[in-house]
């Protein structure tokens, strides 16, 4: 009887020991901005949900920032990211302070946050900030055009890849999309006298 249960505690242990490591490794993001992605205290969920020690939430109040300081506070917080709420994270950054930067920004920090958002998947929460902030970065006309088409192209492709409630939602906001673009060259060209 003491053979039979040492033996059993034998391939137990030889079980365990050859079980997969649970441990997760870091994942380098992939995207052109050389993210490096750890796994800290408040991990990422897998479900795009930025994480609680992120400095976005302690950013709401804006005012209380100089525009240097909110840029700072972007870049410290988008260096050490995951892939799955990496574009969420810029996007909502961008959603708080891209008045500002449109309004109070340097030619450098426009060029810096139009490249931002150029790098992302989509930008849905931005539409509009990012059609003003296009109209002020200073970039040649046909600068303008290839950035202005690839936002487009790059949002519609992920609102067609989005499962909508329905067909109607799905329109609706590509038909928003298409208003923004339109209306971004309609006023371009009209300015142009």
């Amino acid at each position: 009887m003491k053979k039979t249960s040492l033996l059993f505690l034998v391939v137990c242990l030889v079980f365990i020991s050859c079980s997969e490591d649970k441990e997760q490794e870091p994942v380098q993001a992939a995207n052109p901005k050389n993210v490096h992605v750890i796994h800290d205290d408040d991990p990422p969920s897998g479900q795009g949900d930025i994480p609680r020690n992120k400095l976005v939430y302690k950013t709401f109040d804006q005012k209380s920032f100089t525009l240097n300081e909110l840029w700072e506070r972007y870049k410290s917080d988008v260096e050490v990211t995951a892939p799955d709420y990496h574009d969420n994270l810029k996007n909502f950054w961008f959603s708080i302070i891209g008045d500002r930067v449109i309004d109070e920004g340097s030619d450098a920090m426009k060029l810096y946050f139009l490249d931002e958002q150029m790098g992302l998947e989509q930008n849905l929460l931005n539409y509009d900030r990012f059609f003003s902030l296009l109209a002020t970065c200073p970039l040649t006309d046909d600068e303008v055009e290839m950035y202005a088409l690839d936002f487009f192209d790059r949002n519609r492709e992920a609102i067609n890849g989005i499962m909508w409630k329905s067909e109607e939602e799905k329109k609706d906001k590509l038909n928003e999309l298409a208003y923004m673009q339109r209306t971004f060259f309609l006023l371009r060209n009209s300015n142009k006298g």
